[in-house]
């Protein structure tokens, strides 16, 4: 097991690390967890960008106190899975399709011990690449949570956009993006924008300090070629009118990193999408503090109880 471990950060019970291949043979680590309990179905826990498993471990335990196996993915580029540059700190895809075939490959691949319904859970970047495989049919669930999902950012305007698919085009796309952290730098809290929880927040920074390989920089000009090219997808007429699971989209009240008016115009296209913004929240949700925590637990359980009753009828 390469789990990395700091204090106060148990792993799930029973939890187990796997290794998978993805698209291309690219190697890809992933986190299966068992249900406590009777098993209600699996939950498929998907990190944003920078993030990591370790980072998901009380997340995890939780949904397995629900009653949910667990299934966790490093996505290629981060976490403790391959990368695709010599420099490992430098976030990297050529296209979100490439993680999205990786995440539909490993499913398959574990279809006997990820038991159905399927409910998805996805954070930020995770969000655009679960929503793009729900839109390419590479993906099915009996619902879905996205919090604060990328669909759109707040840096990124037409000249960064057109900027980075032109120099992308010309070979230069693994070069960091203009006016991005070029390596990982502990994070002051004072300064942090994603969670007013000040122990969640060193949990994370520990569990990088305590094995580099985790540390994640600014992303390259292909990724942003690449997000800019995927969240576009996301508003064409009739892109999401065939995703008919219930699906709930949280947003953060005080977001600073992922655009709202965004998750706004993406839900207008799914038909059975509910917003909701999150009073008082950072951009990190799922690792606020206890109150804001409660209101995602509250819509999770909602969610579940709606989805598995669909299923049952």
């Amino acid at each position: 097991m390469t789990f990395v471990r700091v204090a106060g950060n148990p792993e799930p019970q029973g939890a187990e690390e796997l290794w998978l291949e993805g698209r291309g043979g690219i190697r890809l680590r992933a986190l299966w967890a068992p249900a406590l309990g009777a098993t209600r179905g699996t939950a498929l826990l998907c990190p944003g960008r920078t993030e990591f498993i370790e980072k998901y471990f009380e997340v995890a335990g939780e949904l397995q106190q629900r009653g949910f196996v667990v299934f966790c993915l490093d996505w290629r580029g981060q976490g403790l899975s391959a990368r695709e540059l010599p420099n490992s700190e430098k976030g990297h895809f050529v296209s979100f399709d490439d993680p999205v075939n990786d995440y539909a490959l490993v499913l398959r691949q574990l279809a006997d011990r990820l038991p159905q319904p399927h409910l998805l859970v996805a954070h930020s970047m995770g969000g655009a690449i679960t929503l793009r495989a729900l839109q390419t049919r590479r993906l099915e669930v009996a619902g879905a949570l996205f919090c604060a999902p990328m669909w759109g950012v707040k840096s990124l305007n037409g000249f960064v956009k057109g900027f980075a698919t032109f120099m992308t085009a010309v070979g230069a796309g693994g070069l960091y993006a203009p006016g991005v952290q070029n390596r990982w730098r502990r994070e002051d809290f004072r300064r942090n924008p994603v969670t007013q929880d000040r122990e969640r927040h060193a949990r994370t920074q520990g569990l990088i300090a305590a094995d580099r390989r985790l540390a994640l920089a600014g992303p390259t000009l292909a990724w942003v070629a690449a997000a800019a090219e995927v969240m576009g997808g996301f508003t064409q007429p009739g892109a999401l009118t065939h995703i008919r699971c219930p699906i709930v989209v949280l947003s953060a009240e005080r977001e600073m990193l992922v655009d709202n008016a965004a998750h706004a115009r993406v839900l207008q296209g799914l038909p059975t999408g509910q917003g909701v913004i999150v009073a008082g929240a950072k951009h990190e949700i799922m690792m606020e503090t206890d109150a804001v925590r409660a209101v995602f637990w509250g819509h999770f359980d909602a969610l579940a109880t709606k989805a598995l009753a669909g299923q049952a009828a």
